[in-house]
C-alpha cells in the first residue's frame, strides 16, 4: 500500500502512518459536520474537527507526544 501523507485516513475507516503504523479509527459525527479520531483501544473519540486535514494535523500532533512520552 501506498500512503502518501503522514497521517492517513483510510477508506475503511483506519487511520495509519506513512509507515503503516495502526493508529485508531476515523469517522464523522451524527451531525455530518465534525471529523473524529478515536485511538486504538479508546471507546470515545480523542480528536475532531471540521476539516480533514486539521484533524489529520491534530493526529500528528498527538502522535508525535505520544512517541516523546507526552500525554
Amino acid at each position: 500500500m501506498d500512503l502518501r501523507w503522514s497521517i492517513n485516513l483510510l477508506e475503511d475507516g483506519a487511520v495509519v502512518t506513512q509507515d503503516g503504523e495502526y493508529l485508531g479509527t476515523w469517522g464523522i459525527d451524527e451531525s455530518d459536520a465534525i471529523y473524529e479520531f478515536t485511538p486504538d483501544g479508546a471507546a470515545d473519540p480523542l480528536l475532531c474537527s471540521g476539516f480533514v486535514k486539521f484533524l489529520c494535523d491534530h493526529i500528528k500532533q498527538w502522535h508525535s507526544q505520544q512517541q516523546s512520552g507526552g500525554a
